[in-house]
């Protein structure tokens, strides 16, 4: 199915606007808004889809602003549909008017799947970042900075029991004495 890429406006003049002013001015959102600009998304992914002809797509930088809004607040695509209908500083950061209905959910995974597939996230960070530089969010630096640091991950299961034990090595630990000289620790080592 092919789409078809058109300009809509964001943020358009609607009877319920007028709710978006009970969102505050330092709300995460309105001070990423101010920060940042989106608007590179729809040249990035323009390619994806057809000038003339097709149904009509929901636009990128919409999209991306979900997607935003999904990592940001860790959601699922279901949950954020759901917070989405409902949260007002939601809607307004995507540029959906109060009464605008919202994507299907399975749109989301479209984008991120056929619309994203080649474009690095390299790609877009990269424009993030140098418009934060632009505006003086972040400072500009010459050198590179690259952790190869190697860490031995901690991936063994935490159950409680375990959990005490850790943190009475802790207490012993800080009160100068062996964790091998307390018997109900380890009940089943006989001290020698």
């Amino acid at each position: 199915m092919l789409f078809m890429l058109v300009k809509t406006t964001l943020k358009q003049g609607s009877f319920y606007n007028i709710l978006y002013q009970m969102i505050p001015n330092d709300h995460i959102l309105k001070r990423i808004d101010s920060a940042i600009s989106l608007v590179f998304v729809n040249e990035l992914v323009a390619d994806r889809y057809c000038k003339d002809f097709g149904r009509p797509a929901k636009e990128p930088e919409m999209m991306l602003r979900i997607q935003i809004l999904k990592y940001l607040y860790n959601l699922s695509d279901e949950q954020l549909m759901q917070d989405l209908s409902v949260n007002l500083a939601y809607k307004w950061f995507v540029g959906l008017n109060p009464e605008d209905p919202l994507p299907e959910t399975s749109l989301l995974t479209k984008f991120r799947t056929q619309r994203l597939r080649e474009i690095s996230i390299d790609t877009i960070i990269t424009e993030i970042v140098r418009q934060c530089v632009e505006r003086g969010i972040i400072k500009s630096s010459n050198g590179i900075v690259i952790d190869t640091t190697h860490i031995e991950a901690n991936t063994m299961k935490k159950v409680p029991e375990r959990i005490m034990k850790q943190l009475a090595r802790k207490i012993f630990k800080a009160m100068g004495q062996n964790e091998y000289e307390i018997p109900y620790l380890y009940p089943d080592r006989r001290s020698c």
